[in-house]
């Protein structure tokens, strides 16, 4: 399966952050092949971050991937300063994909931990969303990477599910607010998707449950999610904002 070569974005740039692997990776890849400059943003593992950039050598100074932590407000300030020292035009797409997850016992979540959670999933993409508007493109277009967690809660990462649904009423909010610029605010809220996040054996287990728990009976796929992205970045939704698009296989239908 490949990306459906249907977009020609004319050389604007993207700011897409958690870039450096699983689904965020695939939105870049994709925007930079369909004619994108690209700067993606990871917080912390170098190793994913270096494989990254020698998987898109190709792309040449299309791509640049910093390290940067999205939920400080410095870091995010420091991101559109990349962006503009490198090609010196607005920012026309953001995608906020950076998110953390840490399953586990609700008795045993920390406080510390809900703050973290919530700070790279929902402030961060507050922050930039924030200064999106002051300082991107006035014709730009924001897509929120949400989940089905935050639409049916969740028992094994409420701190996650909590972000997530916040992060629709975000989406939205921002909408109204962008319109007035401009700017377009939406979301996509993948289900399971296979992704280099679980290990074989738990990919296994996952693959195995979708067959009963997903009405399409198999996980999504990365590329599946970037494609609902770029529709909604393009001007092929020109008319859409404010809106969650379930890339779930089924798996909730509200």
């Amino acid at each position: 399966m490949s990306v459906i070569a249907s977009y020609n974005f004319q050389g604007r740039i993207a700011l897409v952050t958690g870039a450096s692997r699983g689904i965020g990776k695939q939105i870049c890849r994709d925007l930079l092949e369909s004619n994108c400059r690209v700067l993606g943003c990871f917080s912390s593992n170098e190793e994913e971050a270096q494989i990254c950039r020698a998987d898109f050598t190709e792309f040449g100074s299309n791509f640049v991937l910093k390290k940067r932590d999205v939920s400080l407000e410095a870091d995010v300030i420091r991101l559109f300063n990349d962006a503009a020292l490198l090609w010196a035009e607005p920012i026309s797409f953001l995608v906020n994909n950076a998110g953390i997850l840490h399953q586990g016992d609700f008795a045993d979540l920390t406080s510390e931990s809900w703050d973290k959670t919530l700070g790279v999933n929902l402030r961060g993409p507050f922050l930039l969303s924030q200064r999106f508007i002051k300082e991107g493109s006035k014709d730009g277009s924001i897509v929120n990477i949400s989940s089905v967690g935050g639409q049916t809660g969740g028992n094994k990462a409420p701190d996650y599910a909590a972000s997530k649904a916040a992060l629709i009423s975000l989406t939205k909010s921002v909408a109204r607010l962008g319109s007035i610029v401009g700017i377009r605010s939406n979301a996509v809220s993948p289900g399971w998707v296979e992704t280099d996040i679980f290990t074989a054996s738990r990919l296994a287990e996952l693959k195995e449950e979708a067959k009963k728990a997903i009405p399409m009976q198999r996980m999504g796929l990365p590329l599946e999610v970037s494609r609902a992205v770029l529709f909604l970045l393009s001007d092929e939704a020109s008319y859409i904002t404010g809106h969650c698009l379930n890339v779930n296989g089924g798996l909730y239908l509200g």
